[in-house]
């Protein structure tokens, strides 16, 4: 969001400057009104710009759109402030006015590698990856260093079922840790070294890639695997670990780190040696039998999750609302949600609805767990919960959106990492009536079993 240059204008060249030398050291509640007060001396281009670029700082984005078509108004054509208008339609998931202005931030600005990886990012969450793909391309053609097109087209490999060339892309991504010791790649020895693993995502990235570090123990090693609190209890009977750690406590000494999200590139990973086995997880015993002591109805059990977290990026394509799931839901089963949170928006028609909610019970994964095992199916969206009950070896189906996340691959209804799932797509962008329709004859097909 640059600063274009002072106007000719001597009658206000002393306010634009002095604007423009606030806005440049990020006064910005000065360089505001100083713009605005130019502005009721008369209208100006770049002061109707700069002036937006401040609202977007701000995220006042009406405010924002105001100023750009305002300058736009005045025939300010640079690219910039298309490539601007581009970013705020995006946030607001209006992909195709979003696209059209990134297209005229490139036709201004052939060389905007931003406008090519933004516009790609739109491309993508559309379905269109061979559009987006050539996008990327041509953004790290133009800046070899541009993470996010380099990210963004390792992604795309990955969805296509290209894990080898996929992963190494993906080390491309900006370090998340920095650590005084070398990070292992899979060509050093691990021979007698001491081997820090760390959970660098989120909760279902852990639960699914956690299935390497048994491969990585039979290397020699030992391993100290650093997990989120609410996932160590969950994660303490994994193989192969000699140390787990909490995440953000003191961490022992060791003499290489790897991500768990690399571990895929250091051994070479492809569709056909995907370390899959139909369980690699087991919940507490203990647990399983209190549990099973508060479920203790005779009908199938099935457990619920409808929506994920609210931050999650992608979390308005992937969530739906509980009223939406409710009519494909037929009577014959208990109904447990398995969400320890519920929105809002779905209190009312959670209250009056047969689905039995855990809430605060559910205290940490270890319990999630326990409650999974003691299920006759899981039905989830794109969540920690899906790999969570498929990691345990339940059935699971998982209801994905149109452009779903890169693991699930592209038009198939299974999963090369989970052998017990079974995947229901939109064929449609926002379009879960089929997908639902699907998901009640599962469910009536599962009762008669």
């Amino acid at each position: 969001m640059k600063q274009h240059a002072k106007p000719h204008n001597d009658e206000i060249d002393a306010l634009w400057e002095q604007a423009l030398k606030f806005h440049k050291l990020s006064h910005d509640d000065e360089a505001q009104k100083l713009y605005e007060k130019l502005l009721t001396i008369q209208p100006h281009a770049h002061a109707y710009y700069n002036l937006g670029t401040i609202f977007q700082k701000q995220e006042k984005l009406e405010e924002a759109i105001e100023m750009y078509e305002k300058a736009i108004a005045l025939q300010l054509n640079h690219a910039n402030v298309y490539y601007n208008l581009g970013v705020i339609l995006k946030t607001q998931n209006r992909f195709e006015e979003a696209a059209t202005f990134y297209e005229k931030a490139i036709a201004l600005s052939p060389d905007h590698a931003n406008a090519y990886t933004n516009l790609g990012n739109i491309r993508k969450e559309q379905n269109r990856l061979e559009e987006a793909m050539a996008l990327y391309e041509k953004a790290i053609a133009l800046n070899p260093n541009n993470t996010n097109a380099h990210l963004n087209k390792s992604l795309i490999l990955l969805a296509k079922g290209d894990l080898l060339e996929g992963f190494a892309l993906y080390e491309k991504r900006r370090p998340v840790r920095s650590f005084s010791k070398p990070a292992w790649t899979g060509a050093e020895s691990l021979e007698g070294k001491t081997l820090l693993i760390y959970s660098e995502q989120g909760f279902g990235d852990t639960i699914q890639f956690c299935r390497y570090i048994e491969m990585v123990a039979k290397l020699g090693c030992t391993v100290i695997f650093e997990v989120a609190k609410p996932l160590l209890p969950l994660m303490r009977q994994l193989r192969g670990v000699s140390c787990f750690v909490e995440k953000g406590e003191a961490l022992p000494p060791f003499d290489l780190h790897c991500s768990l999200l690399s571990l895929p590139f250091a051994f070479q990973t492809t569709l056909e040696s995907i370390p899959s086995k139909e369980r690699y997880l087991t919940a507490d015993p203990q647990k399983v039998a209190d549990w099973q002591k508060v479920l203790n109805g005779t009908k199938p059990k099935v457990g619920l999750v409808w929506s994920g977290s609210e931050t999650n990026k992608g979390d308005v394509y992937r969530s739906i609302f509980l009223e939406t799931l409710l009519a494909s839901l037929p009577k014959g089963f208990e109904y447990i949600c398995l969400q320890k949170e519920v929105r809002q928006s779905d209190h009312t028609a959670l209250e009056n609805s047969p689905i039995r909610f855990l809430g605060e019970s559910l205290h940490d994964f270890s319990d999630t767990a326990a409650v999974c095992s003691l299920m006759d199916l899981v039905v989830s969206v794109d969540t920690s919960v899906a790999h969570l009950a498929a990691a345990l070896g339940k059935k699971t189906v998982v209801l994905l959106p149109f452009a779903p996340d890169w693991r699930w691959l592209l038009e198939r209804n299974d999963s090369p990492w989970y052998p017990t799932i079974q995947l229901l797509r939109q064929e449609t962008m926002d379009d879960w009536e089929r997908v639902l329709q699907k998901l009640s004859q599962i469910l009536l097909n599962f009762e008669k079993q």
